[in-house]
């Protein structure tokens, strides 16, 4: 008799339901990518080393799940064309149930479906792959939007719109926080503002100088705690100009896209 090895997912299955993160074997169902599914495993890699020796699964915010969500960030960028979080996707990084790797299963699985919006990330149930969605023309990047009303500082919805009509924000592009304490990174708008407009002024090549801030807003989307737990440290950097509103994108259109307001 052959020694029995553990069940390893296979790597372009796809799957009608998310497993926040932990795979059982009775809920693997795979379908065909060209059948309604919300994922699409694109990679499957193997723990090794001191984070394959532990005799539990690994937990959330563990090293294990951090070293799995670097590896899966950068397999998965291949497979879209960009950054994931540079557009309409959610990437679950998906490990064993505890009773697969007390049997002896170390694989982990880097799924990618795509999600409603930016401030809603629960999955749309698709057909068809997401190979090359996010590349230069890909149908899931995020555009320009308009911002919704302004609570306490937040923005309550970003509706997206073509770039060619009216609208007050742009997504510029994205950078990756230190590795703060979840808590201390969200209670200082000042310091992500700040980070923000610096992308935006990459974006849309402006001066780094004092009249930045006067040219134009930000706005920014992070990652929920169990995600920046994990490793997911990217901040989403967005825009803001509010009067006169744009009606084109300002990427690489200089201080003559967004001059200095002197209200």
């Amino acid at each position: 008799m052959p020694t029995p090895k553990p069940f390893v997912p296979d790597v372009g299955a796809c799957h009608p339901v998310a497993t926040n993160g932990t795979g059982h074997r009775d809920d693997y169902t795979p379908v065909a990518c060209d059948r309604p599914h919300d994922l699409e495993t694109v990679f499957v890699g193997i723990f090794t080393g001191t984070h394959a020796v532990s005799d539990r699964a690994p937990a959330h915010g563990s090293a294990a799940r951090r070293v799995a969500r670097r590896d899966c960030d950068q397999r998965v960028r291949q497979f879209l064309g960009d950054d994931w979080q540079a557009g309409r996707v959610r990437l679950d990084v998906v490990v064993p149930s505890a009773p697969a790797w007390s049997g002896g299963a170390r694989w982990y699985r880097c799924d990618v479906g795509e999600m409603t919006s930016m401030q809603d990330r629960s999955l749309v149930t698709r057909t068809g792959s997401l190979a090359g969605t996010l590349g230069p023309d890909g149908e899931l990047r995020w555009g320009c939007f308009n911002p919704g009303s302004v609570t306490g500082g937040d923005v309550d919805v970003l509706t997206p719109v073509a770039c060619a009509q009216p609208h007050r924000s742009e997504f510029a592009g994205l950078y990756v926080e230190s590795d703060l304490p979840y808590d201390q990174f969200a209670a200082n708008s000042d310091r992500v503002h700040e980070r923000c407009r610096r992308v935006v002024a990459e974006y849309a090549a402006l001066p780094v100088d004092d009249d930045l801030r006067h040219r134009v807003g930000t706005i920014y989307d992070y990652p929920f705690k169990d995600e920046w737990d994990d490793g997911n440290l990217t901040v989403r950097c967005l825009l803001w100009r509010d009067d006169p509103p744009l009606t084109g994108s300002v990427r690489g259109g200089g201080p003559a896209a967004l001059p200095v307001r002197h209200d």
